[in-house]
């Protein structure tokens, strides 16, 4: 009698029992550091004048990402922050695609590194599952905002 082989070490470990666990958690502090450290060195970027496109539309992405979970509970900032975000970006957007210079200044700095503080925070303690929900979420906005969607998926 043929004797069934059992599954091997590596499925075993990302069994569908041991994957949930994992998206119930915060990512690795590694890991949110990483990211924290992309999006401040963008600031800087920002900041020093040297910022492109790229970077307007990664800091762009840090804004809505944080105030979307801020929406989900994790944090406490007022609606305000946001909008005064999104406004800074816009402008500093339009300014680079009229004069090819992408920068913001020590106001506007200020108001985003309070927008990534409160990131930084959020990442430490928003588990996988919300990370990943909302940066699905923010692809759908966007994707619907660049006519690639039906129009309505980015209402709430």
């Amino acid at each position: 009698m043929a004797r069934k082989a059992s599954p091997p070490r590596d499925a075993q470990a990302k069994s569908p029992q041991t994957r949930p666990k994992a998206m119930l958690r915060p990512i690795s502090p590694a890991k949110a550091g990483e990211i924290s450290l992309d999006y401040h060195m963008t600031l800087e970027a920002l900041r020093s004048g040297v910022a492109n496109q790229y970077h307007v539309g990664s800091m762009a992405q840090a804004i809505y990402m944080a105030m979307l979970l801020n929406q989900r509970g994790y944090g406490m900032a007022v609606p305000e922050l946001f909008r005064d975000a999104e406004g800074v970006i816009l402008r500093c957007r339009q300014a680079g695609l009229e004069t090819g210079i992408c920068a913001v200044d020590h106001d506007a700095y200020a108001l985003l590194g309070q927008v990534l503080t409160l990131f930084d925070q959020q990442l430490a303690a928003a588990p996988v599952q919300e990370l990943i929900a909302v940066n699905a979420k923010l692809k759908m906005v966007f994707s619907a905002a660049n006519g690639g969607g039906e129009g309505n998926e980015g209402t709430a």
